[in-house]
């Protein structure tokens, strides 16, 4: 009797620790997905420029593979710095992603942020664009060499823009300045390229150092005019726009652009947009509008991209200290 007795509270027993290990594994099947809710992309730069106009077309077509909205949000400041920051400080859940550029290396070696680049987890890199020496379309300077030669004549007198000292279009513009002999007044533009590119419009200043698919746009409107391009070779868009090394000027200086979140999220959360934004970038709509608008693309994945954050930080430290951009011990 005793033996049946426990016998069938044993089946019950089992019975029931069988039901919550089920109901345990119906719960876990049944836990949503990242994403559940809208991301966020910060760009930490104002609109108009590369940066931007990058990230918006990214997350368009982000969006139905995310299965979420993925809205842009301009945090200008600092040569970025503000923005990234903010990214870096935002909740590790991959929610909000920032549009890093090749400023989240330069910030750190001039001193101006708390943080590393290995504080950030990379996610992705989507495009890399070469510099290039713009006027308005009706500048006195129709050539690179008239450019260099008015630049000589008049020492400190044309009015070049770049973004603030220390960032991308800046160093494009000291080295231009350094391989060419020459001395610009350097206009900074702590909002990047489309400050500076309206400036430039405007008659303001004489020139620009921002990228070729910055302008290109308003080249092809016959606004401005491409001298040169401040890469190893002619870009595909812009064939019949000579190198600076073509024109005697040995300068070849790059933007690079890509996507990453704080140091702590997940793993898994990381490969879930790493995913996401490759299928993105190779989306129809999104390799068109890079074409038009000539940007140059330039996938990595999130571990490629974080080795390059530290190759860069190694190639630009030493540039920099000498150009007198670092932090004064």
């Amino acid at each position: 009797m005793n033996s049946r007795k426990f016998l069938f509270r044993f089946v019950i027993l089992s019975l029931v620790a069988l039901a919550v290990v089920g109901c345990g594994d119906q719960k876990k099947a049944e836990a949503p997905k990242f994403p559940t809710k809208p991301v966020t992309i910060i760009v930490p730069f104002a609109a108009g420029g590369g940066t931007d106009a990058v990230a918006r077309a990214l997350a368009k077509s982000a969006e139905p593979i995310l299965g979420q909205s993925v809205t842009v949000v301009n945090k200008v400041g600092a040569n970025g710095a503000t923005g990234m920051t903010e990214g870096l400080n935002a909740a590790a859940d991959g929610y909000t992603v920032t549009m890093t550029a090749v400023e989240v290396v330069m910030n750190p070696i001039q001193g101006m942020v708390p943080w590393k680049p290995s504080d950030f987890k990379a996610v992705i890199l989507a495009n890399s664009d070469a510099s290039a020496l713009t006027v308005r379309a009706d500048s006195p300077y129709k050539t690179y060499e008239d450019f260099i030669k008015a630049a000589k004549d008049n020492p400190g007198m044309l009015k070049v823009g770049a973004n603030a000292p220390g960032a991308i279009w800046h160093l494009a513009a000291l080295g231009l300045q350094d391989k060419a002999g020459v001395k610009f007044n350097l206009i900074p533009f702590p909002g990047g390229a489309g400050p500076a590119i309206t400036d430039l419009l405007g008659g303001h200043i004489d020139a620009v150092t921002v990228s070729a698919a910055e302008v290109s746009q308003h080249v092809k409107a016959g606004k401005l005019r491409m001298l040169g391009v401040h890469a190893t070779e002619r870009l595909k868009g812009f064939p019949d726009v000579p190198t600076a090394k073509e024109k005697g000027v040995d300068v070849s200086i790059s933007t690079w652009r890509g996507l990453a979140v704080p140091g702590k999220t997940p793993d898994d959360v990381v490969k879930t947009l790493h995913d996401a934004f490759k299928k993105a970038i190779e989306d129809p709509k999104f390799v068109e509008f890079m074409e038009k608008g000539n940007f140059g693309r330039g996938y990595m994945s999130n571990s490629q991209m974080q080795q390059y954050m530290d190759e860069q930080t190694k190639m630009f430290q030493p540039l920099m200290e000498k150009a007198g951009l670092t932090k004064k011990k």
